[in-house]
Order: C-alpha cells, then sequence, then structure tokens
C-alpha cells in the first residue's frame, strides 16, 4: 500500500494557488487566430511597449556577465531605486517582482496560528501567501466596488483579532482606488502589527493627478509600515521581475538578512538601471498613459457601463453581460480581465494600453453594446 508523499509536508491538505492565465498562444488556439492577434487587455502591464532607456540598456549588455553572479548586495540598483523615490539605498529591498516580497514580508511576520487581515476584493496573492504560512486570514469585503473599507472597518478586526499583518494596496486592483496618507496613518498608527501598503501603480496615480497618496512618508514616525513598489507596471519592466520593498530604518537590516540574495538576475538589473536613468521619460509615458485610461473609462460610460474611478493604469466596469462580452471580444483577440465568482462577479477590467490598441477595443465595445 502506497503512503501518501503529502505527509512529509507541512501543508498537508488542500492548498489555494494563485490563478495561473493562460498564454498568447493557448487564448489564440482557443478562438481559431493566429497568436500576433491576440492584445492583452488583462494584463497590467506599460502599454506602448519598452521606454528607450531599457531598449538602449538591453542594446548595451554584454552576455559574459550572465556567467558571473555579480553583487549580492545590489548596491547601484538600491541606490538608483532610492535616489528616485528619496530613501536612503539601505532601506530599499529588491526582489524578483512584488510576488516574492509579498513572499518575505509574510514569512518574516506571520506563521501557523497567525492572523492576516486583508481588505477585498484585492491582489490574490496576500491570501495565498498567508495560507502557505500557515496563517488565518480575515477578509473585509466592500459592500459594493466602488465603495473601499474606512480605515476603522479594517483596524477593527485586526486589533480584535490580533492580527500580526495587515495588507492594503493602494490604488488597488482591481478597484483603482486609493487611500490617502492620513488615512494611511489612522489605519496604522499605534496599531500592532505590520501594515504592508502595496503601491505597484503609484506612478500611474501620481500622473493623473492624485496628491497625498505616497505611503513612503509615513515610516518617517511609525515603524510598523512598510511599501512595496514595482518596476514593472510603471517602468514596463514585468517579464524582467523586479520589485521592492521599502522599509523604515529599524527594520532595514533585518529584512536586507531575510532577502535572498541573488533573486534579481544582473541582466534584469541592468534593464531597472536603464529604465530609471531616463526616469522623464517614463514619468511621460505615465500621463500619457492616465489620458488614455481616462479616454476608454469614458467611452465605457457613453455606452451605459458602471465605470469605477480608478488611479491605476485599467479601467474596471460592469457591462450588461460580463461573460458574453468578454467572449465576444476575445472572438476578436481583445482579452478583458473577468470575475466569474466574489464580490466582483459581473465586472471587468481593461488595461489602458497604445492608443492604436485601445482604438480597437472601442471600436469593438461600441459595436457590441450599442
Amino acid at each position: 500500500m502506497r503512503r501518501d508523499p503529502h505527509r512529509l509536508l507541512r501543508l498537508r491538505g488542500p492548498i489555494q494557488p494563485y490563478p495561473l492565465e493562460p498564454s498568447d498562444a493557448g487564448l489564440a488556439a482557443s478562438v481559431g487566430l493566429t497568436e500576433d492577434r491576440i492584445i492583452r487587455f488583462d494584463m497590467n502591464t506599460l502599454g506602448g511597449g519598452p521606454l528607450p532607456a531599457t531598449v538602449e540598456a538591453w542594446r548595451s549588455w554584454d552576455p559574459a556577465e550572465a556567467v558571473e553572479y555579480g553583487d549580492l548586495g545590489y548596491r547601484r540598483l538600491r541606490a538608483a531605486i532610492g535616489s528616485t523615490i528619496g530613501v536612503p539605498p539601505h532601506r530599499v529591498i529588491p526582489g524578483a517582482g512584488a510576488d516574492e516580497l509579498i513572499r518575505l514580508v509574510t514569512a518574516a511576520v506571520v506563521g501557523p496560528g497567525d492572523a492576516v487581515v486583508i481588505p477585498a476584493p484585492t491582489f490574490p496573492m496576500f491570501a495565498v501567501e498567508a495560507g502557505l504560512a500557515g496563517a488565518s486570514v480575515t477578509t473585509i469585503t466592500r459592500e459594493h466596488p466602488s465603495r473601499r473599507q474606512p480605515p476603522s472597518a479594517i483596524r477593527r478586526p485586526a486589533e480584535s483579532d490580533g492580527a500580526r499583518l495587515v495588507w492594503v494596496c493602494s490604488p488597488n486592483n482591481p478597484t483603482g482606488d486609493a487611500y490617502s496618507l492620513s488615512e494611511l496613518r489612522e489605519l496604522a498608527s499605534g496599531l500592532e502589527a505590520v501594515v504592508a501598503v502595496d503601491q505597484v501603480y503609484l506612478e500611474f496615480a501620481v500622473a493623473s493627478g492624485a496628491l497625498d497618496v505616497d505611503a513612503i512618508p509615513l515610516m518617517d514616525d511609525l515603524d510598523n509600515v512598510v511599501v512595496l513598489r514595482s518596476l514593472a507596471k510603471a517602468y514596463g519592466l514585468a517579464g524582467a521581475r523586479i520589485g521592492y520593498l521599502v522599509v523604515p530604518e529599524g527594520l532595514a537590516q533585518r529584512f536586507d538578512a531575510l532577502r535572498l540574495p541573488l533573486s534579481v538576475s544582473l541582466a534584469t538589473q541592468a534593464l531597472a538601471l536603464g529604465a530609471l536613468a531616463d526616469h522623464e521619460a517614463a514619468t511621460v509615458r505615465h500621463v500619457a498613459i492616465m489620458l488614455e485610461q481616462r479616454r476608454l473609462a469614458d467611452a465605457l460610460r457613453e455606452q451605459g457601463c458602471e465605470v469605477l474611478d480608478g488611479l491605476g493604469n485599467f479601467v474596471t466596469f460592469r457591462p450588461p453581460d460580463a461573460a458574453a462580452l468578454a467572449g465576444a471580444l476575445l472572438k476578436r483577440g481583445l482579452v478583458l480581465r473577468e470575475y466569474p465568482a466574489g464580490p466582483m462577479a459581473g465586472w471587468l477590467r481593461a488595461t489602458a494600453r497604445a492608443s492604436d490598441e485601445n482604438a480597437l477595443l472601442i471600436a469593438a465595445l461600441r459595436q457590441m453594446l450599442g
């Protein structure tokens, strides 16, 4: 009789994995199109292709560097990020995308039996990692996608459950709204828990004119706040896998000791350094993308859809029949994010991409909804 090999693992019961997205090739095959006809409006990547400085950095990168390990301390990368966001380099913890850093924060703060508070709907990786750590998740669900939870509604269960970790995504994926600095302070001040603020869409919020939403200044006087940022969305490096965590002074040495030593490759570091060196070009792109975001949102409102006011590079909306619309668009190669169940059931999300790609989507939406 064969024994269950799961007995050898710490977590032997069912686990909740992150939902995998189909590939371009898989989507094309499912509707009988060639792969080049697929446009991914379901992925919140940077519209318009790579930044010019990223292209130049890739051209000038010497593949001979791949033979060596490089700097385990990421000195140049941390200095470039620190200079861009205005914090000392030692408080910047790089990682292979935001996902690795979500795991780092979760593993550093909670373990079996601990409580994690997560407002929903939001990025599902927060709950996935909490479950893998053996922690219990308290979910604070919105009454409606347009009405985010006030800080008191998040803080109250964090205090009553004795939570060690609270996640807040601001701007939030998939709803696009953000908490102000004063609201985040209300949530975190005096709370005996780490408040992790995911701000991977912050640059788009700033480009749209939002003020007082950057959570990094909170760390000047709060030692329980960490901020997650990324170069994937705003700098067009999603495929290169590069994110970073900003931590308060008192936690910098500990998180530096906990991180993996070489999870960010030399090739990725070269791309990141190139992109960060031309911050002005990135900012111009962010403004252009948010203009496209408004264009897409306005077109959807004209067709009678309910549209959320968002500060990210995407538009979340509710059409009369989300499943039917998404299926019809897919047949044209236009892929939107669907939410078959949960608090976002009946809603769709579309990334604002390059102007010509958005024009294709708007034309199709007008034809199908009008």
